[in-house]
């Protein structure tokens, strides 16, 4: 196979218009693909910052007949998730918070977020430098300590490797800094840092369930599905209701209810069909870019008829000349594939640059090794696709179709029979059978001249030597005796 690769890239370099024509084809498309593809994947499948991104759900409340069907829950509601743990290993509630840092040479304003003491393991999540809040410093005043994103530990305090540890002025009060988050975890998107949310007891109070105001997250157990996790949260609403009907009636008259929805799709779910139909539209401009590959080789294997016959007469097989056609498929296949990624990653920056602000703003689509599996994938199918046709076009390239019965020119091509081609009123299997028996015949005869020929010298070679031999004994003969000697 590595010398059909070899073979292929030669025949290719010395045919650079088709070379080059085929490979930017296939750049074009299977770098859309990909570009489109890296903003599913950074969106949908594995966003930055968040491990087994299927695993984290957002809780919600509704209510039905208020037209609600989506808004943040309560405390004693967090509390509820809180003691699923049969279902949730961990949960987290969030709510934002702006703050001014007065450290510096002039104030700057962050933006923030308060949370519970597992925000980051809901996200699984590991800081860079220093840790994380332990359950302690999630209580009323004693949430003093602050973890700063990766890009304010930047931009505010230099990148200082000293910083866990240190006292910063936030709105006017003091905070340790205990520790850096990496730089692909910000979420919410915009948090230049966190802050323990340290709620009171008394927020759990039964008297603020429909106060809502608390994103909440949890990340379910393994092996967990999501349909079992939202039954149970569901299930616990109704028996919330079921249970405490006489001071629980407006829950019933107001169609209240809680439900479980994906991170990803509450993130990102008003933009997952546009992704999805411009994935689909660019898949379609690839086929049709295999479509035109496929055509140019067709009509350059057509070219190469003569090529193929003589390969075939010095014994290649048929998969033999098909392998051949396939190394010259993925050789462009791997080249576009190549260039493809170039075309890929200046689409993703020209879609970053196109998107609206509050939807570009901390997301970050990287060409990581999923998006590679997918670029390679594609690339191979598509060298199969734009492949296939020449190489069946290949496979019927036989003897009969460039030898003519009479010896001369061959002569190729569809006009062959008008022009008194070989065998213009056989069908393809008739003229292949009869042009290997002629073959044959011919390769039989030239065989038995050549072994007459042999036999001849070899006769000759015999009386030859029997001549000399008889000559040169009358000679010894001759001279003994003083007589003339003998000539042939």
């Amino acid at each position: 196979m590595w010398s059909d690769i070899r073979y292929a890239a030669r025949t290719l370099v010395k045919s650079p218009v088709f070379a080059l024509t085929a490979i930017a084809a296939l750049a074009l498309g299977i770098g859309a693909n990909t570009a489109i593809f890296s903003v599913f994947n950074g969106l949908m499948l594995h966003p930055a910052g968040v491990s087994e991104p299927d695993r984290v759900v957002v809780t919600r409340v509704k209510y039905d007949k208020l037209n609600l069907k989506s808004i943040p829950v309560s405390a004693p509601d967090f509390a509820d998730i809180r003691r699923g743990e049969q279902v949730f290993s961990a949960a987290a509630a969030m709510v934002e918070a702006d703050y001014n840092y007065t450290g510096g040479d002039w104030p700057e304003r962050l933006e923030g977020a308060q949370v519970t003491w597992q925000w980051f393991s809901v996200f699984g999540a590991r800081p860079e430098l220093g840790r994380v809040f332990r359950p302690e410093e999630d209580q009323p005043k004693a949430n003093q300590e602050v973890v700063l994103a990766y890009s304010a530990w930047k931009r505010v305090f230099g990148g200082d490797p000293a910083i866990v540890g240190k006292t910063i002025q936030l709105n006017q009060q003091s905070y340790r800094a205990v520790g850096v988050m990496g730089p692909e975890f910000r979420w919410p998107s915009q948090a230049d840092l966190w802050t323990p949310l340290g709620l009171p007891p008394n927020e759990y109070a039964e008297q603020n369930r429909y106060n809502e105001g608390l994103f909440v997250v949890a990340r379910m157990k393994s092996g967990v599905p999501f349909a079992q996790a939202n039954a149970f949260v569901k299930l616990a609403a109704r028996r919330l209701i079921e249970e405490h009907d006489p001071e629980h009636g407006y829950a019933r008259d107001s169609g209240w209810g809680m439900f479980l929805v994906p991170l990803t799709e509450f993130v990102f779910g008003d933009v997952k069909t546009p992704v999805l139909i411009l994935l689909g539209a660019v898949t379609f401009v690839l086929l049709i870019a295999c479509a035109n590959i496929a055509g140019l080789m067709l009509v350059r294997s057509s070219a190469r008829s003569r090529e193929i016959v003589v390969r075939a007469a010095l014994g290649a097989g048929r998969w033999r000349l098909i392998r051949q056609t396939l190394a010259e498929s993925l050789v462009l296949a791997a080249t576009g594939t190549l260039a493809g990624l170039g075309v890929a990653y200046g689409g993703v920056r020209l879609l970053l640059a196109l998107a609206p602000e509050s939807l570009a703003t901390g997301v970050a689509i990287s060409l990581d090794r999923y998006v590679l599996l997918f670029t390679v994938g594609v690339g191979i199918l598509a060298g199969v696709l734009f492949g296939l046709a020449p190489a069946w076009h290949g496979r019927t390239q036989t003897a009969a179709r460039a030898v003519p019965a009479g010896g001369g020119r061959a002569r190729f091509g569809p006009g062959a029979a008008r022009r008194g081609g070989p065998f213009p009123q056989e069908p393809l299997p008739h003229r292949t059978g009869r042009c290997r028996v002629r073959a044959s015949r011919r390769y039989d005869r030239g065989a038995g001249a050549a072994r007459d020929a042999v036999r001849r010298r070899r006769e000759a070679g015999d009386v030859l030597s029997h001549r000399a031999r008889t000559l040169e004994r009358h000679s010894r003969s001759a001279g003994s005796r003083g007589g003339r000697a003998f000539t042939l």
